[in-house]
């Protein structure tokens, strides 16, 4: 990312494996309260790079401060991404309340 962070920059859909039935993709772009908002607006969004010294491995992680277009209630989206000798290999992402409770893993990309 090289110019200013947009919500556009996250992919519409995560996806977690169903075993031998493949995959299930899960809208990321939505409101992880009650109100079931479709849209989500980008307040703010910082890097935490971590590299693991000698083992080609980066870590990065990624928090996503957005907010319900429809009840205005602020929530994190953290992405934590695993690069191995500078290409991304994987994106696990979890919810966080506007309270900083991980709500758990939500899912891949």
């Amino acid at each position: 990312m090289t110019s200013k962070p947009s919500i556009d920059d996250l992919p519409d859909e995560v996806f977690v494996a169903l075993g031998r039935r493949g995959m299930e993709g899960i809208p990321l772009k939505e409101c992880t309260y009650d109100c079931d908002g479709k849209e989500v607006t980008l307040l703010e969004m910082n890097r935490e790079p971590e590299t693991i010294t000698g083992s080609g491995i980066e870590n990065v992680v990624e928090h996503w401060v957005v907010e319900c277009n429809t009840c205005n209630k602020p929530f994190t989206i953290r992405c934590k991404i695993r690069y191995v000798n500078g290409e991304r290999m994987d994106t696990m992402v979890n919810l966080l309340d506007d309270k900083g409770n991980d709500l758990g893993w939500l899912g891949s990309y």
